[in-house]
């Protein structure tokens, strides 16, 4: 077995055929099907049925593509590493981020790193959180943001260090034009019997929404939910309800038919900054964070 071998059995299970895999290899078809032979005969396994004349990926081949997906990340962080050695201030950054920081609060700090870093090429991975933490426990990325319960302690996953990002206060969204609009503060009794669109069961954030409401005996129409905070904070600016949305979310959509109204009781929506637990963080790497955090305690500082 060796890595040209690999590269072959990639290629054909990222394209589908033999033929896919020879343009991304810029090889022959014949070559591809070669390297493949001589793949299934240095491990003794079937990695493809054959018998219907097209290259069906058996049980066997995608167990080991899963692990050879994770045997090519590792090389390319090597080369990745080079190029930093060779050129300062040229290097790569993976980042895995919530959907709620993906919209524009991400971006706009890009934008400002972008302009110290041109020759920093920046991957942004948008996942929900448990898949959030599986890439960084695997050390996919160099680090990633997820919603965690209450503590970062209770985040709990081995290989993954945790630290607060932040502790953002949810705020009611409502359409431009409804009559809390105005209000210098919403409280639960402000949404008895609206019609409500809320995160869906899947979110920590639902959960401590539903017990607030619960404890208040406070009723309101369930609607419509999602698990995505931009979602939510769409369907409340074509006038479909109000919800409780995050800081970074709210500041997404002003201006853009959504009114952000302060909420108490305070809920705070408590986002982690994920790191692999045995990879050293770069310098790049390093510099990025710290320019999160001082955007971050920006944009919280506008919303108080």
């Amino acid at each position: 077995m060796n890595i040209r071998q690999l590269e072959a059995f990639r290629a054909v299970m990222i394209s589908g055929s033999t033929v896919g895999a020879a343009k991304l290899l810029r090889m022959s078809q014949p070559g591809v099907s070669r390297l493949l032979s001589q793949l299934e005969a240095s491990l003794a396994l079937t990695l493809f049925d054959r018998s219907t004349g097209r290259l069906l990926p058996t049980v066997e081949a995608n167990l080991l593509h899963s692990e050879v997906e994770r045997t090519f990340i590792s090389v390319e962080k090597i080369r990745e590493l080079a190029r930093d050695i060779q050129a300062a201030g040229m290097g790569e950054l993976s980042i895995a981020t919530l959907p709620m920081l993906a919209l524009g609060f991400l971006p706009d700090a890009v934008a400002e790193f972008n302009e110290t870093h041109p020759r920093t090429r920046i991957s942004v991975n948008v996942r929900l959180s448990p898949h959030v933490a599986e890439m960084v426990a695997a050390q996919q990325v160099d680090f990633g943001f997820a919603e965690y319960p209450y503590e970062a302690t209770d985040f709990g996953r081995p290989g993954v260090e945790v630290d607060e990002f932040c502790a953002a206060r949810l705020v009611l969204a409502v359409p431009q034009g409804h009559r809390l609009a105005g209000a210098a503060m919403a409280r639960p009794e402000d949404i008895e019997g609206e019609r409500y669109i809320s995160l869906n069961r899947s979110t920590v954030t639902r959960l401590v929404v539903d017990r607030l409401f619960e404890r208040a005996r406070v009723e309101r129409q369930m609607i419509l939910d999602s698990q995505i905070s931009a979602v939510v904070a769409s369907f409340v600016a074509r006038g479909l309800g109000v919800g409780l949305v995050d800081p970074f979310t709210a500041a997404d959509f002003a201006g853009r038919g959504v009114v952000a109204v302060p909420f108490e009781p305070a809920i705070a929506m408590r986002i982690g900054l994920l790191q692999p637990t045995h990879k050293a963080k770069t310098r790049i790497a390093s510099e990025f964070v710290n320019l999160l955090r001082r955007r971050k305690r920006e944009l919280l500082a506008e919303t108080v």
